[in-house]
C-alpha cells in the first residue's frame, strides 16, 4: 500500500450538501455537526477527485476546502 491509499479523516465545511451528496453516491459514510461540518474517511487521491468532480461535474464555482483531521 503506498502513502496516497492511506485511509484519512477528512472534515470540511465548503459546500456541505453538495460534499454529502456524492459522498452518498460514493457510498463513503459520514457524520455532520454544526461545530465541524462534514467529517468523513477516504484516502488521499478520493479527497482529490472529489474537489475535481465538486466543480466539474456538481457546479461548485470555487475548490472546496476540505482538510485533513491530524
Amino acid at each position: 500500500m503506498s502513502e496516497t491509499d492511506e485511509i484519512k479523516e477528512w472534515q470540511t465545511q465548503s459546500v456541505k450538501h453538495k460534499v454529502a451528496a456524492v459522498l452518498i453516491l460514493d457510498g463513503v459514510p459520514f457524520s455532520y455537526n454544526e461545530e465541524n461540518g462534514i467529517m468523513f474517511t477516504a484516502p488521499e487521491f478520493y479527497v482529490e477527485k472529489l474537489k475535481h468532480r465538486l466543480i466539474c461535474a456538481y457546479g461548485c464555482s470555487v475548490k472546496p476546502i476540505i482538510n485533513e483531521i491530524k
